[in-house]
């Protein structure tokens, strides 16, 4: 028999923030959305349990502390793996007559977003119909943010 429904929404109603504020200090700068997640997750597992734990209040927050400290080491193995290869957004051709370091540091001045939409235009070859699609945006912001990037890129490879 599984948990029942009801029980899990007055759980969620009478833990959730207490766990979630119990879930960021395991984040580096208690991060919120970490914490958060990491929340659900706990809250999902409980919906998949047979039955109720014995001590369900001791269940949660052994449950919350042992996924959060869990996703705060991969976060940091993360952020080693990135730090150590800063990989370039671009790759420079010999043929090539543009200042490839220059695109590149333009590149990385953009957006997040925008810098997404380019590379799934030019490299992917990717219409934007379908890179709205992907995104859940409109296709007239798609090509607004991608407009905006290249003419920031314009103005970013031609300063001196």
């Amino acid at each position: 028999m599984s948990i029942l429904p009801t029980i899990i929404e007055e759980t969620v109603r009478t833990h959730a923030a207490a766990l979630t504020l119990y879930a960021r200090q395991f984040f580096k700068g208690g991060n919120f959305h970490a914490a958060e997640e990491v929340v659900q997750d706990v809250f999902h597992r409980l919906s998949r349990q047979d039955q109720r734990p014995e001590n369900l209040v001791a269940w949660l927050y052994t449950a919350v502390r042992n996924a959060a400290i869990s996703a705060a080491r991969s976060d940091k193995r993360r952020e080693k793996r990135e730090a150590d290869r800063q990989v370039p957004l671009f790759k420079p051709e010999a043929e090539n007559p543009f200042d490839a370091e220059k695109i590149a540091l333009s590149l990385e001045k953009l957006d997040r977003k925008e810098r997404e939409i380019v590379a799934l235009h030019l490299w992917s070859d990717m219409p934007f119909s379908e890179i709205a699609s992907l995104l859940g945006l409109s296709k007239t912001t798609v090509f607004r943010r991608y407009a905006t990037a290249l003419e920031t890129l314009r103005q970013l490879l031609d300063e001196p």
